[in-house]
């Protein structure tokens, strides 16, 4: 049982090699990593995304039964990383206009942000959001409360990934009868442990080189600028090791690992791989030097590609600290090389390799057979260090008895049935306020249409009431059933980016509303009979024609 001044935290990473687990006592500052496993995935994972979730489940079950039985506690909850092809970031500016003067308050800021999570992008949901900067009267700012100014506009990063990748993700937590206590941004985990405040101060970019995703994260000054993960990976080269030597998988990795050669920079080790050879196991040879071009050919497809998605950042030209490359792929020799030499002729005067994350007061126990040195471990200890909850029940863990086994496994059972139960309903939830949302969007777009025909014919009087017939329609969108759905989606999920979308567009449901019968207002004072009669003497007066 964990002390009462102790945490114990558990982290489960998806990658598409294998899915591992690691298990930490945080105290005082300090990790001590208590367990670690793994279980490889064939099947099961693609470049971060779970498609077949009874083997993924079945997978984490493993993991978890293990670490739980090194630690001897139950395992009821854990924090777990999102990554993968569909996860990239996206910018968005949004204007305001304050029409005089102003103040700028730190609701105005709020409201600008709001607006920003707005991604309406099809089967995407916001995982991150993170400020850009502020301009205010054409000048930047960094923070403008306070400031005043007629006119603001706010810079966002938005931070998405497709809508399957989460929930499967929860599907199948659901189905092993574990929790999830947080979910976390591996890339963004990895990179604040991976770079140091200099380099994210002066500009740098990350490159995390993993089986089957190669993800680019870029800094400049101390602000994440860019992210997107690249659908290729070091398994296209064991692939296309496959294909050509006619050998598995197992045996292309081992290849991969024992010959892999990033970059040849001298005549002795092209002269060794002329005349050198490797015979598979089916007892087919092999010049080395054949092997060499099959891993160059697709590596120099991943550095290509990374190396485009920094000129694609637009922050190629300011990053003063270079690269810095990790991942299991920063363990393959010379890579270093390979991308100082890349196929743009781009200059990256730094290029660091890390292979091991900056921090200094972990230590491993024996128990949790993991080697920090290897860049592999790089991102399942980042998720590690996010935790601040504690993941282990209460009660010792005693192992699997015949009868403890039996009344455990009727327990899981009851906790699938009612977490599938639960899950169904939060489903339909979400649904419900997918749709509410939907229809806000739909109105906030025929109210400001509305308006803008409204200050257009000031005089159609058909036209105002038509628009004031809208209002009262518009009004009874977010019912009362639209607050009990957000109070009741706030107490399942915490800090919901679709619940703050939703609250977003609500105020800007109102705001429409609100500026359509300020319009109607403003065209019956211009359109009334007064005003159409001054108009007729001013045309008698200056002598024009009716």
């Amino acid at each position: 049982m964990a002390a009462s001044n102790e945490t114990i935290v558990v982290a489960v990473e998806l990658g598409t090699s294998r899915i591992s687990g690691i298990a930490g006592k945080k105290k005082e500052g300090s990790f001590q990593i208590m367990a670690y496993a793994e279980e490889q995935t064939t099947a099961c994972i693609k470049r971060g995304l779970v498609y077949n979730v009874e083997k993924t489940t079945q997978s984490i079950r493993n993991v978890i039964d293990k670490i739980s039985q090194t630690l001897h506690q139950d395992v009821t909850r854990v924090y777990i990383g999102i990554g993968g092809q569909s996860v990239r970031s996206i910018r968005k500016k949004v204007p305001r206009n304050m029409l005089n003067q102003t103040s700028i308050s730190a609701a105005h800021i709020q409201e600008l942000q709001r607006e920003s999570m707005d991604i309406n992008i099809p089967d995407c949901e916001l995982l991150e959001n993170i400020v850009q900067g502020y301009v205010v009267d054409s000048l930047p700012v960094d923070d403008p409360q306070g400031v005043f100014g007629s006119n603001i506009e706010g810079e966002y990063l938005n931070i998405i990934a497709r809508n399957q990748l989460r929930g499967n993700i929860r599907t199948c937590l659901n189905q092993v009868g574990v929790e999830i206590a947080g979910t976390r941004l591996s890339a963004l985990e990895l990179a604040k442990n991976v770079l140091t405040e200099q380099e994210k101060r002066a500009g740098c970019a990350m490159i995390d080189l993993g089986a089957g995703t190669t993800t680019v994260v870029v800094y400049r000054q101390n602000i994440v600028r860019y992210l997107v993960t690249i659908p290729l990976g070091f398994n296209n080269i064991v692939d296309d090791l496959k294909a050509n030597l006619q050998i598995e998988e197992k045996e292309a990795q081992e290849v991969l690992l024992n010959y892999g050669n990033a970059y040849i920079d001298s005549e002795e080790d092209n002269s060794e791989l002329i005349n050198s050879s490797y015979t598979t196991s089916n007892d087919k040879k092999h010049k080395l030097i054949t092997i060499h071009e099959i891993i160059e050919a697709r590596l120099t497809e991943i550095v290509a590609n990374a190396v485009a998605q920094i000129v694609n950042s637009g922050y190629s030209e300011s990053m003063l600290a270079g690269i810095v490359i990790t991942g299991g792929g920063a363990n393959m020799k010379n890579i270093d090389k390979a991308f100082k030499n890349n196929p743009r002729k781009l200059k990256f005067e730094i290029i660091r390799v890390a292979k091991s994350i900056i921090q200094p007061v972990i230590k491993a126990t024996s128990a949790a057979s993991l080697n920090l040195e290897n860049a592999m471990s790089g991102s399942l200890v980042s998720l590690l260090l996010s935790g601040d909850e504690n993941c282990v029940g209460e009660d010792s863990y005693q192992g699997d008895t015949i009868f403890g086994k039996a009344e455990k496994d009727n327990q899981v059972k009851e906790n699938i049935s009612h977490t599938e139960e639960e899950r169904k309903k939060l489903d339909e939830m979400i649904q419900r306020l997918n749709a509410y949302c939907e229809r806000m969007r739909e109105h906030i777009n025929r109210l400001n249409r509305q308006k803008a025909a409204v200050l257009e014919n000031p005089k159609n009087k058909v036209e105002r009431s038509n628009a004031l017939e809208y209002v009262n329609v518009a009004e009874r969108v977010c019912d009362e059933n639209f607050e009990q759905l957000i109070a009741s989606l706030e107490m399942k999920l915490k800090n919901d980016q679709r619940i703050a979308s939703a609250k977003a567009l609500e105020e800007q449901l109102t705001n429409s509303i609100d500026a359509l019968q300020e319009a109607v207002a403003e065209a019956k004072k211009n359109g009334g009979f007064m005003n159409r009669l001054r108009g007729m003497l001013d045309k008698i007066v200056n002598g024009e024609d009716e």
